[in-house]
C-alpha cells in the first residue's frame, strides 16, 4: 500500500476533483455522475473523478491510498461507495478551483475506487470552517487495479449523501465525446495556432529584435514597453524583482529627476516623492495635475526654468516637463510598468549623454 495524501484539503463548492491530464473536457457535474447510482463520486466521465464533500468551503481530512489489491473494507466510515476509473495520462488530486494538487502516481490501467465518508451531514450544516477549529468531515479515497464494474453504494447512513443519491439517479448517461470530432478539433486548435504565431507572435518578436521576451516585458504599454525594447536586459532583471522593489526604484527614480531640477526638497512636492516611493496614492496638488502644474507656475521658490515654460505653454516635448512627470509616471498602478516608464520619461528629460539615472539603476540591479 502507498499513501499519496494525508492533510487537510481545501474544497470550494463542495467539490474536489481527480484529474488526469489528457482527459477531455466536461461540461459539469452532470457529465460526471451522469448513468450512476451513487451521488459522491462521480466517475462516468472519462479520465475524471468528481468528488463531493459535506464542507462547501475550507478545509477537509482527505488521504488517498493506492493498493496493490482490494483492501479490506473498514466499516467504521458513515459513507462508502466504488466506482471504476481508468487513468488518462498524469493523475492529480486537484483542489476546486486549480488549487494544490497532488501527483496520485497512477499506472495506465483500469482501477477501483473506493471513496469513503464520514461526518458529511455534521459540515454541510456548518457550511464552512475556520483554518484553527478542529476538522468536521474526513474522506479517504482508495485505488487498487481492477477490471471495469458498475459503480456501487456499500454503505449510506447520513442524509447528505441519500439527497445525493436521489438527484445523480435521475441523470441520463454522458454524451462522451466523439474521437473522430476530437481529432478534428484538434487539427483545428493547431491551425488556429499557426495562424496566431503568423500573425502574432513572429511580428511581435519582430519588435523585440527577433526573439520574444518573458511574458512580463510583452504586457508592458507605452513609455515602459519603449524602455525595455531599449534595455531589455535590465527590464528583464527588473521583471523579477518584488512588486516592492519595482515600487521603490520608480520612486527613486523620480526623486532623482526632481532633485536635479531642483523641487525634491520643496515643502509640497517632498511629500509627493514620498508617497509614490511608499506605493500611497499621490497626495495635494499632485492628485490632480493640472493643480500641480498651476503650483509650479505660483511658487517662487520653483527655478525660473519651470515657471516660464508653466507660464507660457507647456511643450509636451520639454525635457523640463518630462523630468517634472516622471513623478507621475512612477506612481502608475502596476509598479513595473512604473518603475521603467519612469525610467524612460527620466532620460529623455536630461539627454542619452547623460547616462546618470540609467547608469545609477542598472549599478542598483547589479546590471552591467
Amino acid at each position: 500500500m502507498r499513501t499519496v495524501l494525508d492533510d487537510e484539503v481545501d474544497v470550494s463548492y463542495s467539490q474536489i476533483y481527480v484529474k488526469s491530464e489528457e482527459a477531455p473536457d466536461f461540461g459539469g457535474m452532470d457529465d460526471t455522475f451522469g448513468g450512476q447510482s451513487n451521488g459522491l463520486c462521480g466517475a462516468a466521465w472519462p479520465g475524471t473523478l468528481w468528488l463531493v464533500t459535506g464542507l462547501n468551503y475550507s478545509g477537509v481530512g482527505f488521504r488517498v491510498e493506492v493498493h496493490d489489491e482490494r483492501p479490506e473494507l473498514d466499516d467504521s466510515w458513515e459513507e462508502i461507495i466504488e466506482a471504476s476509473y481508468r487513468p488518462l495520462g498524469r493523475v492529480s488530486l486537484v483542489e476546486w478551483g486549480d488549487g494544490k494538487s497532488w501527483d496520485l502516481g497512477l499506472a495506465d490501467v483500469d482501477y477501483r475506487v473506493r471513496y469513503s465518508a464520514s461526518g458529511m451531514d455534521r459540515a454541510s450544516d456548518v457550511h464552512t470552517r475556520d483554518d484553527d477549529e478542529p476538522v468536521i468531515d474526513r474522506y479517504l479515497l482508495q485505488f487498487w487495479p481492477c477490471p471495469p464494474e458498475p459503480d456501487q453504494v456499500v454503505k449510506q447512513t447520513g442524509e447528505v449523501a441519500a439527497n445525493r443519491r436521489r438527484t445523480v439517479r435521475k441523470l441520463p448517461p454522458p454524451s462522451l465525446p466523439d474521437p473522430e470530432q476530437e481529432a478534428r478539433w484538434k487539427a483545428e486548435l493547431e491551425c488556429w495556432e499557426r495562424e496566431r504565431i503568423h500573425t502574432e507572435v513572429i511580428p511581435e518578436a519582430v519588435h523585440w529584435g527577433g526573439t520574444l521576451p518573458s511574458p512580463a516585458l510583452q504586457q508592458l504599454r507605452g513609455d515602459a514597453r519603449e524602455m525595455a525594447m531599449a534595455e531589455r536586459g535590465l527590464a528583464e532583471v527588473l521583471a523579477t524583482e518584488s512588486p516592492q522593489r519595482q515600487r521603490k526604484i520608480a520612486g527613486w527614480v523620480a526623486r532623482r529627476a526632481y532633485r536635479e531640477i531642483g523641487l525634491a526638497e520643496l515643502d509640497w512636492v517632498a511629500p509627493a516623492l514620498t508617497a509614490v516611493e511608499q506605493g500611497r496614492p499621490l497626495p495635494p496638488p499632485f492628485h490632480l495635475a493640472g493643480l500641480a502644474w498651476h503650483w509650479l507656475q505660483s511658487d517662487s521658490r520653483v527655478p525660473q526654468s519651470i515657471a516660464t515654460m508653466v507660464q507660457e505653454w507647456i511643450d509636451q516635448d520639454s525635457p523640463m516637463l518630462k523630468a517634472v512627470s516622471t513623478l507621475f509616471a512612477a506612481a502608475q498602478p502596476d509598479p513595473f510598468q512604473a518603475a521603467l516608464a519612469a525610467l524612460h520619461m527620466g532620460i529623455e528629460a536630461f539627454g542619452a549623454e547623460r547616462r546618470f539615472l540609467l547608469d545609477e539603476v542598472k549599478e542598483q540591479l547589479g546590471v552591467d
